[in-house]
């Protein structure tokens, strides 16, 4: 093995030089350079910039290959070693890749503290409008609100400058400075006022008609509301219902029911009219009516359930209902509706992840048996074990440790029972840390080993080289070094791309 590299990745690069001889057997251009690109990340992050770039000079597509030269240029300022940052984008030829790698070091240098240096950065660029939105929203989360206020009045497309003020103004009533977000959302209505699409436009208002109340300012938010009702009946869109919808629920926020009730009439499509319905519900539950708001539910369900379907547009609309549905019964404590209604929809997939949602909120609400009878409903294997893995995370955080225990050795002998070897190395691998973290630093270890030992047996280069990727960051995480039956199992996966 290379000293210098294991010097510098740790001896977990053996997991990576392996991923890098098996993605040159992808087949897929894009998923050959998607996985090298990652493959030269990592190096990129441990500080080996040279060689990232010699791993991504084996992309044979100039564009995808730029690609990848962009993002180790911004990874460049985040490892701190920013002089190279440069170098590394002026190899790259095609225009709009040199645009991305200007744009990723720009938010790079914001997320690394240098303000002034990501500006600087952003004005190169002709259409800096995006670059600056991405600092602001970087800047907003490091906490400089000064310097994301400034950033946000720099921007000079009134669709992405009125939605950061909202969110600055979020940041300030959230601290507590009531006089400072009034200031902005007046600003951000103002802006609001210039934006050029009246969807837009019409949900920026509502959003900040809602935060405008909840600075105590309840007829000013009604004038607003107001505004964005009259803008939406003529509106030039395709159809006002959807914002009818979103008007009707911030109605009901604002506890003006019958106001709601008279928006929602003005809906033409009957699955709008349910999602406003459903959104108006919340606005009973929150006010403690739950009655009234199961009735609005029974209400839009029975719509629902009746309504044909015509199209994908309107099977995307449906499904978007009910996944609304199910999420109102969960809060409102009525899990079998919300399984129900979870069962309603065409995609299993969306099931899946519908599922994995109402799991995690019913453990954060304290019902655990309705979090682990939405986890068994699940059919597709991984993406039962990252509902577990989330369940698991879930108890650990609110102290549940036997429980939690429990959870993760049930899930354990699940692995054990996957067919499909990349979804059981993956289940293996992310297990391991959650053992590590109940002190079981040993069966952590464990399970990584057999997680070497299964990915040997996934024929899916793809699958393969993403799985040895992943390896290695488990083994990095967790500060472990692969023995010597890990490197004969690589040796093996080595010896069999020569054949």
């Amino acid at each position: 093995m290379d000293d210098r590299l294991a010097n510098e990745v740790g001896a977990a690069d053996m997991f990576l030089d392996c991923a890098f001889e098996v993605a040159q057997g992808i087949d897929s251009l894009e998923g050959r350079a998607e996985t090298i690109s990652l493959i030269a990340f990592r190096y990129a992050d441990a500080g080996q910039i040279d060689h990232a770039v010699n791993i991504a000079e084996a992309i044979n597509d100039t564009y995808l290959r730029d690609q990848a030269l962009a993002g180790i240029a911004a990874k460049c300022i985040e490892v701190g070693v920013a002089d190279y940052a440069a170098s590394v984008a002026d190899t790259i030829e095609d225009d709009t890749a040199f645009a991305l790698a200007t744009e990723q070091m720009a938010v790079a240098y914001a997320e690394q503290g240098a303000f002034e240096k990501s500006i600087e950065v952003a004005h190169q660029l002709e259409e800096s409008a995006p670059t600056l939105n991405r600092i602001a929203l970087s800047l907003l989360a490091r906490g400089q609100l000064g310097e994301a206020l400034d950033t946000a009045r720099a921007i000079d497309y009134p669709d992405l400058k009125a939605p950061l003020l909202v969110e600055l103004a979020t940041s300030a009533l959230r601290d507590e400075r009531n006089t400072e977000a009034q200031e902005l959302l007046l600003e951000a209505t103002r802006t609001a006022e210039e934006i050029e699409f009246d969807e837009q436009r019409i949900s920026t208002l509502i959003s900040i008609a809602s935060l405008t109340n909840r600075c105590g300012q309840e007829d000013q938010a009604l004038e607003i509301l107001s505004r964005a009702h009259d803008q939406c009946k003529k509106s030039r869109d395709s159809g006002p219902d959807a914002g009818l919808a979103e008007i009707a629920g911030a109605y009901a926020e604002l506890k003006r029911y019958d106001t709601a009730d008279k928006v929602i009439e003005e809906i033409e499509n009957p699955f709008q009219f349910a999602f406003a319905t459903a959104r108006v519900s919340m606005g009973y539950h929150r006010a403690g009516n739950t009655a009234r708001a199961l009735e609005l539910l029974a209400d839009a369900t029975e719509i629902v359930s009746e309504q044909e379907v015509y199209g994908d547009q309107s099977l995307w609309m449906r499904e978007t209902v009910v996944g609304e549905l199910a999420g109102c019964y969960a809060l409102v404590g009525h899990y079998d509706e919300t399984l129900q209604m979870i069962g309603m929809m065409s995609s299993q997939d969306r099931q899946d992840r519908s599922f994995d949602e109402i799991a995690k909120q019913a453990v954060g609400s304290g019902n655990n048996t309705r979090a682990f009878q939405a986890a068994e409903m699940i059919k597709d294997d991984r993406a039962r074990v990252f509902c577990d893995l989330s369940i698991v995370d879930a108890l650990i955080k609110s102290n549940q440790l036997e429980l939690a225990d429990h959870a993760l050795s049930q899930l354990l002998a699940r692995a054990a029972k996957m067919n499909r070897p990349y979804e059981r190395a993956l289940a293996l691998m992310e297990m391991a840390p959650r053992f590590a973290q109940r002190d079981q630093a040993a069966q952590a270890a464990q399970l990584l080993s057999e997680a070497v030992t299964t990915l040997a047996m996934i024929e899916d280069s793809y699958q393969q080289s993403q799985a040895l990727i992943n390896l290695s960051r488990k083994y990095q995480q967790l500060g472990q070094q692969p023995g010597e039956a890990e490197q004969t199992v690589v040796e093996d996966i080595l010896h069999r791309l020569e054949r």
